[in-house]
């Protein structure tokens, strides 16, 4: 048990270092290992198991079969890959949805422009709609592997919200979708091109991390009130500061988030 305990110190202060000299403040990385976590944690069963069968009969082969499984459980945090995935295999078509709820696990969400709303999702993913909401929740039971979600916007919009899970979001947008942005309990790494700023985004995230890249038109307002946890606010281009009615009002508490804006689309 000692050398179980010593390979998890050594690889807990191996990953802070590797996340200092890439990034302090980059999440993909981060990312990738909770996502990880939710797919492999089985594994620290297995190794416990495996241990305590050694501690009744003494065999040294089960000792370092232990160890071997915690080993290999670290390396596939590191390793497997979340985005990688090829076409996904579910497509449904949804009306009147107001409201996208992500939730549980961790995948990648990516979002396009379309005529209609339209969700492919790949295997372990559940999609559902409740009254005006469209629900789309991670299964930990359904498939080890990466998991992704493609979503097709038509032109109206919608709040959006994530909860309890690890997310790598991406799109790009002729002009905003979003009035709304909630995120909580969370690892959220979200990165949004929008050509235009039809109507205001209101962004709230609460105990979480958070990293966000937004690219957008030039002159467009901005404000972040930040009332606890550790904020990295970058700014890039013609992009206005201003607490009267921003195009973009970013309210966050309790975490630590990265805020990227760059102006000039």
């Amino acid at each position: 048990m000692k050398i179980i305990f010593g390979i998890f110190l050594i690889f807990i202060g191996t990953l802070l270092l590797t996340t200092i000299f890439l990034d302090v403040f980059s999440l993909s990385f981060l990312t990738r290992i909770f996502h990880n976590l939710g797919l492999f944690w089985p594994l620290i069963l297995i190794t416990f198991g495996v241990y305590f069968i050694y501690l009744s009969v003494r065999k040294r082969w089960l000792y370092f079969l232990s160890v071997g499984v915690f080993s290999a459980f670290l390396i596939l945090l590191l390793v497997w890959p979340y985005e990688s995935v090829s076409t996904p295999g579910k497509y449904q078509v949804f009306t009147g949805v107001k409201r996208i709820s992500l939730k549980s696990g961790g995948f990648t969400v990516r979002f396009i422009e379309g005529e209609e709303l339209r969700v492919y999702a790949s295997s372990g993913i559940e999609v559902s709609k409740l009254g005006s909401d469209l629900i789309v929740k991670g299964s930990l039971w359904r498939k080890l592997g990466p998991k992704i979600v493609e979503i097709e916007l038509p032109r109206d919009t919608f709040e959006l919200s994530f909860e309890n899970g690890a997310f790598t979001v991406k799109g790009e947008f002729e002009e905003n979708r979003f009035t709304r942005i909630e995120t909580k309990d969370s690892v959220l790494n979200i990165r949004f091109n929008f050509q235009k700023m039809n109507v205001p985004l209101y962004f709230e995230a609460e105990d979480c991390v958070l990293e966000v890249l937004f690219r957008l038109p030039t002159g467009v307002s901005y404000f972040i009130d930040k009332k606890d946890g550790l904020l990295l606010k970058t700014i890039e281009g013609n992009i206005v500061e201003s607490d009267f009615n921003p195009d973009l009002f970013f309210k966050l508490k309790d975490g630590v988030f990265r805020v990227h804006l760059e102006g000039g689309i």
